[in-house]
């Protein structure tokens, strides 16, 4: 068991630092966006790259994730060249087509995109256009990057990805700040990465592609993968609508801040990503293994550890730090303009916490082969996110959006762990789970209680020392123990 989570723990990591590195390069331009950008215009360049996340789920038809399903337990290197060319091509068309659809059609798509008083500027619709391009570099990565993961390359996979995402943000700091090119600046940044990073990963693409189609195939992979499309969309709606919701029912400006304040909640998103990454092919490759099931166990209970301690140390760090005032220059990281949306930082980032559950409990999807369960699940999640933000938010604003962004993913999760125990059944830790909860609500809540009485020391030190707490309230059991001493005693 150990031997499995210690691998599953390293490549975890190595995905967790990429996403991290790739998440914090764009991080880093904020502060600039922000002095360029109103809030009104944050929104506009969130609303296309929401319309570009919405439209990549649904040209890619899950077949991302068929390709994963197929291609890691399959040990014929042949077979595997036919799943990947058979998905491959067929997506090369699909994506062609809707991507053209997008590039012709650009002065009716924006206007459905973005909502705008007059007549319309024609750097929309040249934006449009290059979403469309974006599209299709970026759906077309997607199945070479899953051949890395399926063959446990980490390492390749986060560098391709660091050079392409370096590329879009020197890109667009120099295409704004030099050139002044704007909102359309920012995606023709994109757009040039996207085609460098395809171009890096032709050696993947060539070695594996061949001019040949397996129609059985195809539809086997279109099976399992086609009922993901609906389940993301939904997912989607939860993390992405609530920008539309505030711009429609409260405006722009609103949803500018509410998009920035989102946005750093997203790295906590890091880190389930980085987990989920890892933890699929790391779930196929042991399915068989006789304590597979007590290994997923007790990964849920260390990911939670984990996904707390560092919950605790970005609500206790991320707003001082983007309220500090950088020497010399005497301004803060984020403009002040924005701050009232860094207020929700802490509500979207434990939308994440369950999140990260939500990926555990998958396991039993996968290997029961019931992906037609996840629609409905996600599905509920989204009604209730979307009638749930139709009702609040005329009242309460982006306020609303974010706790619902945390009800509607704890009730993903809740509903997926009650569907799956019913299927495959995993022995899941949860008094110590509990136990992780309780000490986090407790940390989180004097951290809390020093910031109303205008200290934040407390928020860091607790926040830092968090694992020390776990420990000595008595969450690891001898066996843990005696690993952290044999670990101690070859370290002196």
């Amino acid at each position: 068991m150990l031997k499995a989570i210690r691998g599953l723990s390293q490549d975890t990591l190595i995905y967790g630092i990429g996403n991290f590195t790739t998440r914090l390069i764009p991080f880093l331009l904020i502060p600039f966006l922000t002095r360029i950008l109103t809030p009104a215009e944050f929104a506009v360049q969130a609303l296309f790259y929401m319309a570009i996340a919405f439209l990549m789920e649904l040209v890619r038809l899950g077949l991302d994730i068929a390709l994963l399903r197929y291609y890691v337990p399959e040990k014929n290197l042949e077979k595997q060249k036919a799943i990947f060319s058979s998905i491959f091509w067929a997506s090369f068309i699909i994506t062609g087509a809707i991507s053209t659809a997008l590039w012709f059609g650009a002065e009716f798509w924006t206007t459905l995109i973005v909502e705008h008083d007059g007549p319309y500027p024609h750097w929309m619709f040249y934006t449009l256009r290059l979403c469309a391009g974006i599209i299709w570099f970026d759906n077309m990565l997607a199945f070479p990057m899953t051949v890395m993961r399926c063959e446990n390359r980490p390492r390749r996979f986060m560098l391709t990805r660091l050079i392409g995402v370096m590329t879009h943000a020197s890109l667009t700091f120099i295409l704004l700040f030099k050139f002044g090119r704007g909102i359309p600046g920012m995606f023709e940044a994109n757009l040039i990465a996207s085609g460098l990073t395809l171009l890096l990963c032709l050696p993947t693409i060539l070695s594996r592609i061949r001019f040949a189609f397996d129609k059985e195939i195809f539809i086997s992979c279109l099976m399992f993968g086609l009922p993901n499309v609906p389940n993301v969309l939904f997912v989607q709606v939860i993390d992405l609508s609530s920008r539309k919701f505030i711009e429609v029912l409260r405006s722009a400006s609103e949803s500018g801040l509410f998009a920035a304040g989102a946005k750093l909640g997203t790295f906590m998103a890091i880190v389930a990503m980085g987990f989920r990454l890892a933890w699929q092919p790391f779930f196929m490759r042991i399915k068989d293994q006789p304590d597979a099931r007590e290994v997923f166990g007790r990964v849920l209970t260390y990911l939670m550890a984990i996904v707390m301690w560092l919950y605790l140390g970005l609500t206790a760090f991320m707003m001082p730090l983007a309220k500090w005032e950088i020497p010399y220059f005497k301004k803060s990281l984020i403009q002040a303009d924005f701050w009232p949306g860094l207020e929700i930082f802490p509500i979207v980032s434990l939308a994440h916490v369950f999140n990260a559950m939500f990926a555990v409990f998958i396991v039993g999807i996968y290997l029961k082969n019931k992906m037609k369960v996840l629609p409905l699940i996600t599905g509920i999640a989204a009604i209730v996110n979307f009638f749930g933000n139709l009702w609040l938010v005329p009242t309460y604003g982006m306020w609303a959006s974010a706790w619902l962004t945390v009800v509607s993913y704890f009730i993903m999760a809740v509903l997926l762990y009650l569907y799956v125990q019913r299927i495959y059944t995993v022995p899941y830790e949860w008094g110590r789970i509990l136990h992780i909860s309780i000490v986090s609500a407790a940390v989180f809540f004097a951290g809390w209680f020093g910031r109303q009485h205008g200290t934040e020391i407390p928020g860091y030190i607790l926040s830092v020392i968090f694992p020390v707490f776990l420990l000595l309230t008595g969450l690891a059991n001898k066996s843990e123990l005696a690993r952290i001493g044999i670990g101690i005693k070859r370290d002196n």
